[in-house]
């Protein structure tokens, strides 16, 4: 490994050096990203003392789920593996998507029209239950 590093020297030093000595960051470049990194930070902040203090309840709940959910994820893998199954993942699916795209849409649609159906049938034999009991102990009260 040593006489690698010692001949990819030999061939690039001097060019590598003359690259080295031209590397310069402004002080407003340097600025700018400091002053963006801070907002961001600041929003971050923000938004996790919301979430601890309770004031957005959608919010937590959002992140109690993905903590959980990488979490289990984690217990299942480690993490070189679901860092090369993240990466086939994204550079295989769109590919698929983009190959059977007519059939990926035609099940998609035919699915999102069978689950409009099961909500429909849902919402009218438990959600209006729940919504006319809840009436009658308003009116009872």
């Amino acid at each position: 490994m040593f006489s690698s590093s010692l001949l990819a020297f030999y061939f690039f030093g001097p060019n590598l050096l003359q690259f080295l000595t031209e590397l310069y960051l402004s002080e407003e470049t340097v600025n700018e990203m400091g002053a963006f990194i801070r907002a961001h930070v600041n929003d971050i902040l923000s938004a996790s003392k919301d979430i601890a203090l309770g004031k957005d309840a959608r919010l937590f709940f959002k992140v109690a789920g993905y903590l959980l959910l990488t979490s289990l994820v984690g217990g299942l893998t480690d993490f070189l593996t679901l860092g090369y199954t993240s990466l086939v993942v994204v550079l295989t699916v769109p590919a698929l998507y983009e190959r059977y795209e007519d059939y990926i849409d035609s099940y998609t649609i035919l699915g999102y029209r069978k689950m409009q159906q099961l909500y429909v049938k849902f919402d009218s034999k438990f959600v209006n239950r729940f919504r006319k009991w809840i009436l009658e102990k308003q009116k009872l009260s």
